[in-house]
């Protein structure tokens, strides 16, 4: 019975609140990051100002082949100063969308399976992951995924 128990707490942990400090909690983060993405079921929004970390988008790819539904939303400017990661993601059929209303799109979010949300200062760049002080929050808060679907929906 105890082993259960353990299991269960175990497995919750995956799902429940986290919060990594960068870059001391880089390795975990990373871990942690490409677990969820590679764990996919049917769908993964994210939105990024900075992406320029090719691990982050292999994983992407990889779950993509096996029809998880990925739409990615990025900054036309930071795309224009260096294009690597979007050519790799859209030459890989990669939905990868603009935000043209507003001068900055400068969110850091993710949405996988409409039940995990991950929001932080973090960008997708190696620097972020092994220099800067960033900070990133894994969540199951209904209010927040709830926010970050709204946010897909215009998207999609």
């Amino acid at each position: 019975m105890k082993k259960i128990i353990f299991l269960l707490l175990f497995v919750g942990s995956l799902v429940a609140n986290d919060i990594f400090v960068l870059p001391k909690d880089s390795k975990k983060l990373e871990d942690r990051l490409s677990y969820e993405i590679l764990n996919a079921k049917k769908d993964i929004f994210i939105a990024m100002y900075n992406f320029s970390y090719k691990k982050i988008a292999n994983d992407l790819i990889y779950v993509s082949k096996n029809g998880v539904k990925i739409t990615v939303l990025l900054d036309k400017s930071k795309v224009e100063d260096d294009s690597e990661v979007y050519n790799l993601l859209k030459s890989n059929d990669i939905n990868v969308v603009f935000e043209d209303s507003v001068k900055k799109m400068h969110l850091k979010t993710i949405l996988i399976d409409d039940s995990l949300a991950i929001i932080g200062s973090m960008n997708f760049t190696k620097k972020s992951f092994k220099e800067n002080l960033d900070i990133v929050y894994f969540s199951n808060d209904d209010v927040l995924i709830s926010k970050l679907k709204e946010i897909r929906a215009n998207f999609k």
